[in-house]
């Protein structure tokens, strides 16, 4: 059986001040959105991963409300009655990341070495320890 939701009204109720609270309805689902979204992305290789944050802002701020009443003679007056009201502000934040990569290599078969004139390091063709022909004949004229 499937399960049905109900709508309650919260208005008239006591509730505590805690994440299992109600009072953080609206934050815990727009927190599972962004969960959803961020992992939905990550899963399907859109991005490398996602962070997602978080902040709340907890206020109490004074506050009041007129409440008709009568004073001792028998005329409707305005009472007022002064109150803490709560103001809990949430925000959401994701930063989903993505990751370029580039490879490359430069194999050669040259040797690095450091150039004295230049300062410095530099690849030039390795040394051959044999002498060719040419090489043999400048060295006998």
């Amino acid at each position: 059986m499937g399960k049905t939701s109900e709508l309650v009204d919260l208005s008239k109720r006591v509730l505590s001040i805690d994440i299992d609270s109600p009072v953080f309805n609206a934050m815990l689902t727009d927190l599972n959105e962004e969960i959803q979204r961020v992992i939905k992305s990550v899963y399907n290789g859109e991005f490398a991963s996602g962070e997602i944050s978080l902040k709340l802002e907890l206020k109490i701020r004074e506050a009041y409300k007129e409440i008709p009443a009568t004073d001792d003679y028998g005329n409707i007056i305005n009472d007022k009655y002064e109150y803490k009201k709560p103001n809990f502000e949430h925000k959401i934040t994701s930063t989903l990341k993505k990751q370029y990569n580039s490879k490359g290599c430069y194999d050669e078969n040259k040797e690095v070495v450091w150039d004295d004139i230049n300062g410095k390091y530099v690849v030039q063709p390795l040394i051959n320890p044999q002498m060719n022909f040419m090489d043999i004949n400048k060295n006998r004229e």
